[in-house]
C-alpha cells in the first residue's frame, strides 16, 4: 500500500533530525522521498556520468572499444548503477545491507585501473551535483540542512569504499573539483562516444516520445558549459532553457504540496527484472557477460 503525504510533513521529519547523526535518513528522505521523480533523476545521473567521461582515462575505462556495458546495453548499465545508489540510500552505507553493496561496488571497480582522484571525483558529482544543476536552472530544492547531511552521507560512503584523501566538507570538495577538473577535463573520441550513448538512453528510458527529438538539448542544457565544450554538445535553444528553468522552479516551489510516496525506493523505481534486491552480484559488470557479447552472445 502506497503512503502518500504532502511532502511539508516529510520537511517537518526532517527538521526535527540531525544532520550529522541522522545524516543517512535525511538524504534519504530528500533525495529520493521529496525529490526523487524518475525524470529529474535520470537525468541528472546522465549529466553525472558525462561529467565523469570528460575525463579521458575514465572514458577510455567505459568505452572499451564499444565493447563497455554502457554501450551495449546502456539503459542497463545506468539502472544497475542507481539501484547501487538506491540500495545505500534505504540503508544507509555503514549498514550491513550497506557494506555488502559497497563491497560488490568494490568488487567492480577492481578490474579496471580506476586512480583514486577519479573515484572522488565520481564522489564529488554525487555529492555535489543535485543541488549545483538545479540551481544552475533556476532552483534549488534543498535546504542547507539537507545539503550538510548528503554530503556526510556522500562521505561516509567514499570512507566504506576505502577512497583516501577525502576532503573534510562540501566547500573544500567544490574546490579539489574544481582543480580537477581544470587538471583533467579534455576531448576525446571514447568521452564523445560514451556521451551519445547516455544520451540516446536518457531519450529512450525517461523521456515520452514526443520529446525525445530533445534530449541533446535538454541534457546540453543541464550540462555544465565546460563539460558541453569538452564534448561539442550544441548550444542549447533558448526555449529550452527557459522551459527547464520553468520546470525546475515550479518543482522545487511545489516541495511542500507535492504528494510524496514516504517509501519511495530508487532500488524498486528504477531496478528491472534481471535484480535480485537482496543479492548484490546480480547487479553490475561481470567480465563472462561482457565476453559473451564479444563472441556474439
Amino acid at each position: 500500500m502506497v503512503r502518500l503525504r504532502p511532502g511539508f510533513t516529510v520537511g517537518r521529519t526532517i527538521r526535527a533530525l540531525d544532520e550529522v547523526g541522522d545524516a543517512d535518513e535525511i538524504a534519504r528522505c530528500s533525495l529520493v522521498v521529496l525529490q526523487g521523480n524518475p525524470v529529474l533523476t535520470y537525468a541528472l545521473f546522465t549529466v553525472a556520468f558525462i561529467e565523469q567521461v570528460a575525463i579521458p582515462t575514465m572514458a577510455r575505462t567505459l568505452y572499451r572499444r564499444d565493447t563497455g556495458d554502457i554501450m551495449v546495453f546502456p539503459a542497463r548499465r545506468n539502472a544497475d548503477t542507481i539501484v547501487f545508489f538506491g540500495q545505500l540510500l534505504d540503508h544507509g552505507p555503514t549498514s550491513t545491507v550497506g557494506r555488502a553493496w559497497i563491497e560488490r561496488l568494490n568488487q567492480i571497480h577492481s578490474h579496471f585501473p580506476l586512480r583514486n582522484d577519479d573515484s572522488l571525483y565520481t564522489l564529488s558529482t554525487l555529492a555535489l551535483d543535485p543541488h549545483q544543476m538545479t540551481t544552475a536552472l533556476g532552483r534549488s530544492p534543498f535546504t542547507s540542512a539537507q545539503l550538510e547531511a548528503q554530503w556526510h552521507f556522500w562521505r561516509a560512503v567514499a570512507q566504506e569504499q576505502k577512497i583516501a584523501n577525502i576532503p573534510v566538507s562540501r566547500e573544500l570538495m567544490q574546490r579539489w573539483r574544481v582543480e580537477y577538473e581544470e587538471r583533467e577535463f579534455a576531448t576525446s573520441f571514447e568521452g564523445r562516444q560514451v556521451a551519445r550513448s547516455l544520451i540516446d538512453d536518457f531519450a529512450r528510458s525517461a523521456l515520452p516520445v514526443p520529446l525525445r527529438r530533445y534530449a541533446t538539448q535538454i541534457i546540453s542544457a543541464i550540462c555544465p558549459p565546460r563539460v558541453r565544450d569538452v564534448h561539442e554538445l550544441p548550444e542549447p535553444r533558448r526555449a529550452i532553457r527557459w522551459a527547464l528553468r520553468a520546470l525546475v522552479v515550479a518543482y522545487s516551489l511545489s516541495t511542500p504540496l507535492r504528494l510524496v510516496d514516504l517509501d519511495r525506493s530508487f532500488v524498486r523505481q528504477f531496478g528491472g527484472e534481471w535484480i535480485d534486491p537482496s543479492d548484490p552480484a546480480t547487479v553490475g559488470y561481470r567480465k563472462n557477460r561482457e565476453h559473451g557479447h564479444r563472441a556474439g552472445a
